[in-house]
């Protein structure tokens, strides 16, 4: 059971960093002006984490956490030349995930996964304070929550259901936010 338990852990953590969501709750609006440019990844965390399953009969739930390290990502953000052009964003680059679950009874456990490559190239807009990207035709949405000429701050709000083939279907619930942190270059 251990061993199927540090499987589901790590497919867990590799969902929380893939899966996204908005959050529609506008605190302010962006100004889409300062977000053209280059920007580091310089830290991801989450806050409020929970996962939930059923293993071999027996519910689970815990708690998560992530953040990153060996930060190597970068995105730039450029505007069409004219208006009909589409904002355009291209990465290299990416970082290592930590993530750590606790459930009741159990020391907590810790997962890395390297992600060699944080988004890829595709296009971007914005409206309101919510990036939209689109990446070889998937649509992500982030919530800006902070941006200056400096830093500009993502949330992904995590609230999902999902299956693990590799897990026999196990059917496990996700929930929490998680944030990105750009820095300008």
């Amino acid at each position: 059971m251990m061993k199927k338990l540090n499987l589901f852990l790590f497919l867990v953590a590799t969902a929380l960093f893939i899966s996204c969501s908005s959050d529609d709750d506008a605190p302010f609006t962006a100004d889409e002006s300062l977000i053209p440019g280059e920007w580091n990844l310089t830290e991801v965390r989450s806050e409020d984490g929970k996962i939930s399953a059923t293993i071999q009969g027996i519910p689970v739930t815990g708690d998560y956490s992530v953040s990153g390290k060996d930060y190597t990502a970068s995105v730039t953000f450029a505007t069409g030349a004219s208006e009909n052009d589409p904002n355009t964003l291209s990465s290299t680059g990416g970082f290592t995930l930590v993530a750590t679950v606790t459930l009741p009874t159990q020391d907590p456990v810790e997962v890395e996964e390297v992600v060699p490559s944080v988004i890829g190239s595709g296009e971007w807009t914005v409206e309101g304070n919510i990036l939209t990207t689109i990446i070889q035709g998937e649509t992500l949405t982030y919530e800006i929550v902070g941006l200056t000429e400096q830093t500009m701050t993502l949330k992904v709000a995590i609230d999902e259901e999902t299956t693990i083939e590799q897990l026999n279907n196990l059917s496990v619930t996700i929930t929490g936010s998680q944030f990105f942190v750009l820095t300008k270059q």
